[in-house]
C-alpha cells in the first residue's frame, strides 16, 4: 500500500510531500497537462496508471494528489474530502505564513486518518476479518452459546476456505432451541398493495411515478418539457439563453455538462453526444429544441430493453420439471438480500411457490438474515403458495455449489417454482473474490442471474456493472439490473444509463425504500425527462 501525498502547482513543481515517493506523479501529472485524466466532476480527477490509481483534487492552481498501488475499497467521497480539506489547510496556513512544522503535522494527520479508515475498510471486506459485518436487518441473538474461540473464515486462490472453525457454531442446518423467529422490525411488515397492479391473472409492478420527485408539483410547458415551481428548468434557462438557433458544439458542451451532473459517466455523456451530433450530420446550427429530442430519442433506445423483461411469462410458461432458478449478485451492502426478498413477495403474491437458497455461506448473520426476511415474508403471506429457506450453514470452497445443487434438487421434489439463490457480497475490482461466481455459474446454471446495483454508486457503477457481467465466462452474462436505493437520489439518476449502456443488460426493477413492495418498474419517460430537464 502507497502511502504517497503530494501538494503541486500548475507548473508541476511540487510544494509539499508527505515523503520522498514523488516519482510515481509523474505519469500522473503529465497526464493532466495532456487532459487525459477522468474528471468526476470539475475539480475532482482521478487516472489509471501501471497498477496505481491516482486521485486529485484542484483548486485555483494548485493540486493535491494521493495513490494507491493496489485497488483501494473506499469511497471516492471519503478519499475527495481528505484531498479537499488537505488542500484547505495548505492554502490556509501558507497565506498566513504558518510554521512548515505545523503544517506538517496537520497534513500528515488528515492523510494519516484517511491510511487508517483503509484500513479498517480492508478489515471489513477481507475475508480473515473478525468483525462481522452488519446485514442491515435485525437478527436475533443465538442463544447456543460456546466457549471455544472461533477462527475466520478466508479466501485462498479464488476460493473461501475454513480457518481452522468448529462447525458446530457456525452450522444452522438443523434446527435449534432459540432459532431466527419473526423480524421485530415492523416496518417491513407494512407493505403497500397499491404498489401492485392486477393484469389478467398476473400481479405486475408498477411503474415508478412520483418516488424520486412530486409530480403534484410539476408543471408542462408549452413544448412538452416539465419544470417544478418556482424553479426554471435546465431545458427553459438554455432556449432562454440561447434563443432560436445556436452553434452545435456549443450546445452540446451545454448538454454534456446537464448529463454529468445527473451521474452519468464523462466519457458515457461524450459518447452518446458524439452519437447525437453525428445524426445531425453537416450541421452546424440547430435549435435547443432540436437537439433535445434527439437527446431523449437516444436516452429512450438506450433504457428500451432489447430483450424481454416479462419475467413472469417467461416463468409460468415454461414447461420444464426443474424449478426456474434465479440467482442474485453485487458488491456488498447495496441491498442483495432485501431486494432478493422483494422479488420473492411479489412471486408469491402471483401464486408462485419460493424456496429461498442461502449460498452468502461466508458474511457473518446472512443466513440467519434471510431466515428473518422469510419467517416475514411466512407471516404476510396470504396467497395459497408457500415459501421456505434452504440453507446448510456456512462453509467454504465447493460448500456453495453444494448448497446451490441440493437447493434445487429439493425444490423439483418439494414442486417449487421458483429457486432464488442469494450469494455473497464481494469487491468488484477483486479478482480472487470474483473467480468464484463463474464456477458458482456453471455448477448451479441459473435461468437468470440479476446484479443489484446502487442509484447511489455514480460513475463507479461502470466498472462495477462490466466486472460483474464478465465474471461468469464467455457463456454467461447478467440478465438484468435491480437499481437499489433509487429514493436517496432525487432526480440525479444517471447510474441507470451508465450501467445499461456498458452493458447492454437491462433494468428489471428499481429499489425504492425498505418494504417488501417498496420496487417499481421502470418509467423510461419519467427518468430520460429528468436527465434532459
Amino acid at each position: 500500500m502507497s502511502q504517497s501525498l503530494i501538494v503541486f502547482d500548475a507548473s508541476g513543481v511540487v510544494r509539499y510531500q508527505y515523503n520522498n515517493k514523488t516519482n510515481p506523479f509523474n505519469d500522473f501529472i503529465y497526464a493532466i497537462a495532456n487532459d487525459t485524466v477522468l474528471y468526476h466532476d470539475s475539480n475532482f480527477i482521478s487516472f489509471k496508471s501501471n497498477q496505481r490509481k491516482f486521485y486529485s483534487i484542484k483548486r485555483d492552481k494548485l493540486y493535491t494528489a494521493l495513490y494507491f498501488e493496489v485497488v483501494t475499497t473506499i469511497d471516492q467521497e471519503k478519499i475527495r474530502q481528505t484531498l479537499n480539506d488537505v488542500l484547505k489547510t495548505y492554502l490556509k496556513l501558507t497565506e498566513n505564513d504558518e510554521d512548515s512544522s505545523k503544517l506538517k503535522k496537520l497534513i500528515d494527520y488528515q492523510f494519516n486518518q484517511l491510511m487508517q479508515y483503509k484500513q479498517q475498510v480492508k478489515a471489513v471486506d477481507n475475508p480473515s476479518s473478525a468483525s462481522p459485518i452488519n446485514s442491515g436487518t435485525s437478527t436475533p441473538k443465538k442463544t447456543h452459546v460456546t466457549n471455544s474461540k472461533k477462527k475466520m473464515r478466508k479466501w485462498d486462490n479464488g476460493e473461501m476456505v475454513e480457518d481452522g472453525v468448529d462447525e458446530s457454531i457456525l452450522d444452522y442446518s438443523e434446527s435449534k432451541e432459540g432459532s431466527v423467529g419473526p423480524s421485530d422490525n415492523t416496518q417491513q411488515l407494512k407493505v403497500d398493495l397499491s404498489s401492485f397492479s392486477h393484469q389478467d391473472d398476473l400481479i405486475l409492478v408498477n411503474e415508478l411515478n412520483d418516488i424520486l420527485d412530486d409530480s403534484e408539483d410539476d408543471e408542462t410547458t408549452q413544448d412538452g418539457s416539465s419544470k417544478s415551481k418556482g424553479v426554471s428548468s435546465f431545458f427553459n434557462k438554455l432556449s432562454s439563453y440561447f434563443g432560436s438557433t445556436v452553434d452545435i458544439q456549443e450546445i452540446t458542451k451545454k448538454f454534456q455538462d446537464q448529463l454529468v451532473s445527473k451521474n452519468i459517466h464523462p466519457a458515457t455523456s461524450k459518447l452518446i453526444l458524439e452519437r447525437i451530433n453525428n445524426k445531425f450530420g453537416n450541421k452546424t446550427q440547430v435549435t435547443p429544441k432540436e437537439y433535445k429530442d434527439v437527446l431523449v430519442e437516444e436516452l429512450t433506445k438506450i433504457l428500451t430493453p432489447n430483450v424481454s423483461t416479462d419475467l413472469l411469462y417467461d416463468i409460468k410458461g415454461r414447461n420444464n420439471q426443474r424449478p426456474y432458478v434465479i440467482s442474485v449478485v453485487g458488491v456488498n451492502g447495496v441491498g442483495k438480500s432485501t431486494n432478493l426478498a422483494k422479488l420473492a413477495y411479489w412471486f408469491l403474491q402471483n401464486n408462485l411457490n419460493v424456496l429461498i437458497c442461502a449460498c452468502d455461506t461466508f458474511r457473518s448473520g446472512a443466513v440467519e438474515q434471510l431466515k428473518v426476511h422469510v419467517n416475514n415474508l411466512k407471516t404476510l403471506n396470504n396467497s395459497t403458495s408457500k415459501i421456505d429457506i434452504f440453507e446448510k450453514g456456512y462453509g467454504g470452497g465447493d460448500h456453495v455449489v453444494t448448497t446451490a445443487k441440493l437447493a434445487i434438487n429439493h425444490a423439483q421434489q418439494e414442486s417449487y417454482d421458483i429457486v432464488l439463490i442469494d450469494t455473497a457480497g464481494r469487491t468488484h475490482s477483486n479478482a480472487k473474490l470474483m473467480t468464484p461466481l463463474k464456477k458458482f455459474g456453471d455448477a448451479a446454471n441459473p435461468d437468470k442471474i440479476i446484479m443489484v446495483g446502487e442509484a447511489l454508486v455514480g460513475t463507479d457503477s461502470i466498472d462495477q456493472a462490466i466486472n460483474f457481467n464478465n465474471a461468469f465466462g464467455n457463456r454467461r452474462n447478467l440478465d438484468f439490473f435491480i437499481i437499489s436505493k433509487v429514493d436517496t437520489v432525487g432526480d440525479l439518476v444517471g447510474t441507470m444509463i451508465n450501467m445499461v449502456m456498458a452493458t447492454k443488460v437491462p433494468i428489471l426493477f428499481m429499489g425504492t425504500g425498505q418494504t417488501y413492495t417498496d420496487i417499481k418498474r421502470l418509467n423510461i419517460k419519467r427518468i430520460v425527462d429528468m436527465l434532459t430537464n
